[in-house]
């Protein structure tokens, strides 16, 4: 009984041993699994990188574009700034010179539509209709032709002129004998003094119908060649102030030509005209050829100001034009006062006033520039910005001091060269 009591016992001992260590090697499994992570818990944790990356990358490509170009070192040039505008060398207005109703000519009959047409000198640009010299200068030419026809023949009374003269040569011969009275001789003598001085009259009256017709026609042809409204010089046909069939009166300006040779016309505000001296040089843009810059140098100022607007002109002459410079075109200008060389550039359009916007690190600042020479294309820096620093060009208006944006280098115009 004790024996069976103690294998019992001995059992039971056995039996929590063998739990005990099935317990041990049960927990050192579970301690094991948990420093693995589920498969759903490794799914989220990478989607929610991938996630961050994209919002990482989005707010990249969602930043503000600032176009930025690097301050550099060139010629500073000090500018007097103008507009300018091509102007013809010579505007010829033409008028009418009678009265009636025009006519265009036919390679003007466009009207307004032919503006921009060269013309040659006495090329025909309209007639003004007048019926009645027309009429007259046919009759009046018809009436001295046949006067000068008639002129061609023998006056009337020279045919008995010369009878008679004839008949006082041979009485002259005889009356000395005695055969032919002295009285009959003195008769024959006074018909051939009359005959002469008819003969004369008649030759007066002649030559007087004569000189009198041609004043006629040559007065009807003045007449219809004013009629005829022709091309004062060569040129460009600028303005047409007629419409084709219009009653015109004498001195209605009907037509303007401009010459074909032009010349740069400059304006400068009062204060800066002081500065303009002939022979200047000068760096002109024209709105039509917006990627070039011509250089012209100054030919007069003149002396008086625009009374409306105050500004003086300038006459400038390009020393390269353009083939194709037509009047009209505009531009800006500036005329060379001085330069500095080696000294900092930047863009004038990254300016305002005083003030730039530069990006360092991808951030925005302000600048305060101290600004010298300045043009249309650059400002020479005296202070706020070094050699390198990259300003913001355009839209400055969009961005702000500590703004975090991303950059593009843009192109810009090349550093000016000394004159």
């Amino acid at each position: 009984m004790l024996s069976n009591i103690c294998q019992k016992a001995g059992a039971r001992t056995i039996t929590r041993g063998h739990r005990f260590i099935e317990k041990k090697r049960h927990g050192h499994h579970t301690s094991f699994s948990k420093l693995k992570l589920p498969e759903s818990k490794r799914v989220l944790l990478g989607g929610g990188a991938a996630l961050l990356l994209l919002f990482a990358v989005a707010y990249y490509f969602l930043m503000p574009v600032a176009e930025v170009v690097t301050v550099r070192r060139g010629t500073a040039i000090s500018a007097v700034y103008g507009t300018v505008r091509i102007e013809p060398a010579f505007v010829v207005r033409v008028r009418a010179q009678n009265d009636g109703f025009l006519r265009l000519a036919e390679a003007f009959s466009a009207g307004r539509g032919a503006i921009g047409n060269s013309v040659e000198k006495g090329q025909l640009l309209a007639t003004i209709a007048d019926e009645e010299t027309s009429r007259d200068l046919k009759q009046a030419r018809a009436d001295l032709q046949a006067a000068i026809d008639r002129a061609a023949l023998p006056l009337p009374s020279s045919e008995l002129l010369k009878a008679a003269e004839d008949n006082l040569q041979r009485l002259e011969k005889v009356v000395g004998s005695g055969n032919v009275p002295a009285v009959e001789y003195q008769k024959a003598k006074s018909e051939a003094n009359r005959l002469r001085g008819a003969v004369e009259s008649e030759r007066i009256e002649r030559d007087r119908n004569l000189n009198s017709l041609r004043e006629t026609t040559k007065k009807l042809e003045a007449q219809m060649k004013n009629s005829e409204v022709r091309a004062p010089i060569d040129g460009v046909l600028t303005n047409v102030q007629t419409i084709d069939g219009e009653l015109v009166s004498d001195g209605n300006e009907l037509f303007t030509v401009s010459s074909h040779k032009n010349y740069v016309r400059g304006e400068v505000n009062e204060e800066d005209v002081g500065e303009v001296k002939p022979r200047m040089k000068a760096k002109v843009q024209l709105y039509a050829y917006r990627t070039k810059t011509f250089t012209a140098h100054v030919s007069s100022v003149q002396p008086a100001a625009d009374p409306t607007t105050q500004r003086y002109t300038v006459v400038l002459e390009m020393e390269e034009p353009p083939d194709n410079l037509m009047t009209g075109m505009t531009g800006e200008m500036n005329i060379i006062t001085g330069t500095h060389k080696n000294a900092l550039l930047v863009p004038t359009r990254a300016l305002l006033v005083d003030q730039a916007l530069v990006v360092k690190g991808g951030i925005v600042h302000s600048r305060t520039v101290g600004v010298g020479f300045r043009t249309l294309d650059f400002a020479e820096v005296t202070s706020g910005l070094t050699e390198g620093s990259r300003v913001i060009v355009s839209d400055q208006d969009k961005f702000h001091p500590g703004e975090t944006v991303r950059q593009r280098m843009v192109n810009s115009p090349p550093p000016p060269k000394e004159p």
